[in-house]
């Protein structure tokens, strides 16, 4: 069946605290320069959608139809400047993070066309291990160290991989929830609902964010000399921080966002064709007409066992065959 470009596009949007809705929406315009438009085919939830779905909105202002996801996959079907990428299939960091509709526009800039074999569940996982490959960059020399990861998320257990993957020596996790299931847990020598504060880490990763009394808490863990990577994404502008504390132990302080996409998603593909094991990420994956399912499975469902969650469109694209 040939599609009607005149058609109205499914989508889901937020109508409330964690309260989300089918509804059909408009087919976007055609892409402006820059932009391309890409057919959603599987998305993955990251830690950052959770204030968005949790709160019903965008802290930057509206509830855009799609929002909040922005780790997708899928096919290019228009680009007025780059005709070239029609057809390809491709990561794609949708705009204003409104991929959950049939149809988003995103920039050429964050869109990489994959060059792998890798099925679909495994290359979502580029993007943010593209992220986690950025910051992990940025660190000293950590072979040999003793490492605490904060929050035993997807992203954190991925953190918790590429660490030992570098030769971490020691490597304990963190998390107020049961993670004692999870995917890839055995990469770490304990993974613990509280800090030992015994113990102090040559580097402590803030995999968690969205939490103002984190930095502290790395903080205090990290040894003299330490190093803490703030990777969470922080909700406040501002942070009451120990910085005497933090002065006094001489420690190192290293932020990571919004990687250079072009150098390190094709790092990231190539990662995981090295590392097949890091798909065993994926604990979930969720068909589209269920998507709120999928949200509350990552954001509001306590479950030892679960890892990455992702979410299946190929029930619209069956549809639309």
């Amino acid at each position: 069946m040939q599609h009607d470009d005149s058609a109205d596009i499914r989508g889901f949007h937020m109508v409330g605290p964690a309260d989300m809705a089918a509804i059909e929406t408009p087919r976007p315009g055609v892409a402006g320069p820059g932009d391309v438009t890409v057919r959603l085919e599987l998305a993955g939830l990251c830690g950052s959608d959770r204030p968005g779905f949790v709160t019903g909105r965008n802290p930057l202002g509206g509830s855009p139809v799609g929002f909040p996801l922005h780790e997708c996959v899928g096919t290019v079907i228009e680009s007025t400047t780059e005709p070239a990428l029609v057809g390809k299939k491709v990561i794609a960091i949708p705009r204003a993070d409104s991929g959950l509709t049939e149809l988003f526009h995103a920039e050429i800039a964050k869109t990489y066309v994959l060059r792998h074999s890798l099925d679909d569940e495994t290359a979502i996982l580029a993007q943010p291990l593209a992220t986690v490959l950025a910051a992990v960059d940025r660190l000293p020399d950590i072979t040999g160290s003793r490492a605490l990861v904060i929050g035993a998320g997807s992203i954190g257990l991925m953190f918790g991989y590429v660490l030992r993957q570098l030769g971490v020596d020691v490597l304990h996790g963190v998390d107020p929830q049961n993670r004692s299931g999870a995917p890839l847990v055995d990469h770490f020598d304990s993974l613990t609902t509280s800090i030992d504060s015994n113990i102090k880490y040559d580097l402590v990763v803030d995999a968690a964010g969205h939490n103002p009394e984190l930095a502290n808490i790395a903080v205090d863990a990290a040894a003299h000399r330490g190093t803490i990577l703030a990777f969470g994404v922080p909700d406040d502008d501002v942070y009451a921080f120990h910085y005497k504390a933090f002065f006094r132990k001489c420690l190192t302080l290293v932020a990571n966002v919004q990687p250079n996409w072009s150098t390190y998603l094709p790092l990231a593909e190539d990662y995981l064709v090295a590392h097949p094991g890091m798909a065993e990420l994926v604990s979930h994956v969720v068909d589209i007409d269920k998507a709120p399912s999928a949200y509350e499975a990552a954001f509001l469902q306590e479950n030892p066992s679960r890892g990455k969650v992702l979410i299946s469109a190929s029930s619209w694209l069956g549809d639309r065959a």
